[in-house]
């Protein structure tokens, strides 16, 4: 490529317009009358967004805008209209907390923690034959309560609050 035509090509770069997406609801604003990062989201037709400057460098705007999009949809969680899966009891549940049932395997009957991590089902069985009725449950709810914790930060339910 001759010289001239990688210095249009740099210059065309440089004077591009338009929003770039950096990650899920983070974008890259340029345009003449303003540039910088852009948080946008939608949570049942109200609509959150903020542009951070570039002021402080690109890199700097970034952290804030993810740190603001972190603290906002911690809010929209917590809300009570979020309905929030981990909250929310389903009608068919009779262990009383999500994720935890009772089961049969090939080989005895046991109680088990299930949960989605990184796209993938995870489980995790404890016989009823071995450990007894009350200590599988207890050791289901616990490895469900370390898998919220791992996966979240925290855990939801007040039932498993005290099985860390």
């Amino acid at each position: 490529m001759s010289a001239v035509k990688q210095a249009k090509a740099k210059a065309k770069k440089v004077t591009e317009k338009g929003s770039t997406r950096i990650e899920r609801g983070i974008y890259r604003v340029n345009y003449p009358s303003h540039k910088g990062i852009r948080v946008y989201l939608k949570f049942k037709d109200t609509e959150y967004q903020k542009v951070f400057g570039l002021s402080d460098g690109e890199r700097k705007a970034l952290a804030r805008a993810r740190r603001w999009r972190k603290e906002c949809l911690r809010e929209i969680q917590y809300s009570p209209e979020a309905q929030n899966p981990l909250k929310k009891m389903q009608s068919n549940n009779k262990s009383g907390i999500t994720g935890v049932r009772r089961g049969k395997t090939a080989w005895s009957e046991v109680w088990s923690a299930t949960w989605v991590e990184n796209g993938k089902q995870f489980h995790r069985s404890f016989s009823i034959e071995k450990f007894g009725e009350e200590e599988a449950f207890r050791l289901a709810c616990r490895a469900r309560a370390d898998a919220e914790k791992r996966i979240y930060g925290q855990v939801f339910q007040d039932a498993l609050k005290n099985e860390r």
